[in-house]
């Protein structure tokens, strides 16, 4: 479990697994746990590569803002630290908007792109959701902030299972190294700064979309619009879940991306 240090910060990692790298790369307030559900599954035939982003888990605080290039080249520090010369990469959210840099930097070091639940900029409504969530964070304390977020990242369905909650609201409470309010406030800022609208033609290498049908927080019309500007891109809307699709369906992603990363070897 490594620490390497690039320019002003340090950036802690993990690997797991054997076999062609793939990159994971999470969103707000998240750190590499999070893929957990995934790198039990994908480990088996995969080399997973899991950064903790700036201002998130182990790696260093920020001592100034950022933006997604920024996040970027952090990944791409990474990927040099562990040799990597070419790599699958599978971002979420956030991390689908720092993917989308990555690959516009380094378009050379890519194989392949999975941008889950993205998008290539905010619109008004999902800036001023998290705007209050930045103020919420600092008011009400990372617990209780997260349980407040719950209903942006699920469907009705899942909640209707309480047992679907309790593993995701002992992860949080438990989380030995959380985030404080300034760090969130600065991925917050870095997202809001975040427009790839007139680069997407750039990106060339396969890319799959995947996007939940009922993601109230980044609505599908955003998925959609990668897949439209990315060239080849495919684009899947899941139904029946939110923001959250890699946990509320599970076994079906997993399958899905297993398919995709085999498909371009």
């Amino acid at each position: 479990m490594p620490t390497i240090r690039n320019g002003d910060i340090d950036l802690y990692y993990n690997t797991v697994g054997s076999g062609r790298p793939v990159l994971w790369l999470q969103g707000l307030s998240a750190d590499h746990t999070a893929w957990t559900v995934q790198t039990i599954h994908f480990s088996r035939s995969f080399r997973c590569i899991l950064p903790d982003n700036r201002d998130t888990g182990r790696s260093g605080r920020s001592p100034s803002p950022y933006d997604m290039a920024t996040l970027a080249a952090d990944a791409l520090a990474v990927l040099d630290a562990e040799g990597v010369g070419t790599t699958h990469v599978v971002g979420l959210s956030m991390g689908a908007a720092i993917a989308q840099e990555l690959a516009l930097q380094a378009p050379g070091r890519i194989r392949s792109l999975t941008l889950l639940s993205g998008f290539a900029r905010e619109d008004a409504r999902m800036r001023a959701i998290t705007s209050h969530w930045t103020e919420l964070y600092e008011r009400i304390g990372r617990v209780a902030f997260h349980r407040q977020t719950e209903p942006w990242l699920f469907s009705p369905v899942f909640f209707e299972n309480p047992a679907n909650l309790r593993p995701l609201r002992r992860y949080v409470e438990s989380m030995p190294h959380p985030q404080e309010a300034d760090a969130f406030a600065r991925q917050v800022e870095a997202t809001h700064a975040h427009d790839t609208l007139d680069r997407l033609h750039e990106i060339q290498v396969p890319t799959l979309v995947v996007h939940g049908e009922q993601d109230l927080l980044v609505p599908p019309a955003h998925g959609r619009q990668l897949a439209d500007l990315i060239p080849n891109a495919r684009f899947e809307l899941r139904p029946g879940v939110a923001h959250s699709v890699n946990l509320e369906q599970q076994n079906a992603f997993n399958k899905l991306l297993q398919g995709f990363l085999q498909s371009v070897g």
